[in-house]
């Protein structure tokens, strides 16, 4: 699992949230899953109650101390996840925020009201933490589970309890799925999907790697006008139609090859600021899972590029993950890998996708004008 904040810097929406219980339901909606043995910080302008400013949703492993030290501490990672929380919030000028622990795991029953020192270490590490950089947190929650009736309780006087709302009913959920997110039932679920294939289509394009490789490659200006086109046809065909089945293996592997070519692939970048964007990201997710190792690693990190520039910092995350385990030493993945950690915001992803027309052009390739704001 990996070790960095799952940082969704979502743009802001605007949504009624009338109790706590209405406010953890909306999290798996603002994630993209059910987050399990999470801590969780939410950025807020507003109170529970009013119309809420929900802002970046940020989301790391729980993880505890070893047994034999104090049950009042926090374990380093946890400290340098609440860093990282903190110098978020220090950057986006964030003035209040909730954090969530979920934890299935905890010895204490959340309904008892008998608190686990060791989630009151965590919550008062972060309030300290958060208070020192200007934002006010305003109660850390504790919950076994995100579903429809389980028990929540604060860990910050008064004692409040309560139970989670339907998250399927929530007016947040529902702002998402008119959107077009999807929710799944964990982030395991979300990496599920992407893992690479080993299907008989899988093993050819690996044997056609080779012989791509020995070819005569094409000019950079056809391979960006090949892939292009693809995208464009993909665009133009049903929903519901199976798009990736009229790639062949021979193509797959050109494409992988060609994206090798830090020109072509940087050409690429640019194309998250068009409607096309989410054409092109279900093309790179098809050669992720087709294309072998090393190869992978480029079209996973355009797709991680692309998610992070909407905001999706969990997609984001998962690609870049599978980037890295096809070549740790892939730069552009590692450059993203940090601005995740960092916490950077969507805006400066979007404007590193600028440079792909001039990358384009030198090639030879005028691209259109961005489409969209997204």
């Amino acid at each position: 699992m990996t070790t960095f904040p799952d940082n969704r810097p979502t743009p802001p929406m605007l949504a009624t949230v009338s109790a706590t219980g209405d406010l953890i339901a909306a999290i798996p909606a603002m994630l993209g899953f059910a987050p399990s043995r999470s801590l969780l910080l939410i950025c807020l302008d507003g109170r529970i109650g009013e119309s809420l400013t929900i802002g970046t949703v940020m989301r790391h492993d729980l993880s505890f101390p070893d047994p034999d030290l104090t049950q009042r501490s926090v374990s380093t990672e946890m400290a340098d996840v609440i860093d990282r929380f903190a110098a978020v919030c220090l950057r986006d000028e964030v003035r209040t925020a909730i954090a969530v622990i979920v934890d299935d795991g905890r010895k204490t029953s959340v309904g008892s009201g008998r608190g686990d020192a060791r989630y009151q270490a965590l919550g008062s590490r972060l309030e300290d933490r958060l208070q020192a950089r200007g934002t006010h947190l305003l109660d850390t929650f504790l919950t076994a589970n995100i579903a429809h009736g389980c028990a929540w309780i604060s860990l910050t006087e008064p004692r409040e309890k309560g139970t989670v709302s339907d998250p399927r009913s929530s007016s947040v959920t529902l702002a998402y799925v008119l959107g077009g997110r999807a929710m799944l039932e964990s982030r395991e679920a979300l990496a599920d999907l992407l893992q690479p294939l080993d299907t008989a289509l899988s093993r050819q394009v690996r044997a056609c790697i080779g012989a791509a490789q020995e070819e005569d490659l094409p000019s950079e200006r056809t391979s960006i006008e090949r892939i292009l086109r693809e995208i464009g046809r993909w665009a133009q065909s049903p929903l519901d139609h199976p798009r990736s089945l009229e790639l062949s293996a021979a193509q797959i592997a050109e494409f992988g090859v060609a994206l090798t070519r830090f020109m072509v692939r940087d050409s690429m970048l640019a194309l998250v600021l068009h409607d096309c964007a989410a054409t092109a990201e279900q093309l790179w997710s098809h050669l992720s899972r087709t294309l072998p190792a090393p190869e992978r690693a480029c079209p996973a990190t355009l797709l991680g590029f692309s998610a992070y520039a909407r905001g999706d910092g969990v997609m984001a995350g998962v690609a870049i993950e599978l980037a890295l385990a096809a070549d740790p030493d892939y730069s552009l993945a590692r450059l993203l890998d940090s601005a995740l950690n960092a916490g950077a915001r969507p805006e400066m992803i979007r404007e590193v996708a600028l440079s792909g027309y001039a990358v384009a052009e030198l090639c030879g390739v005028r691209l259109s004008p961005p489409t969209s704001a997204r």
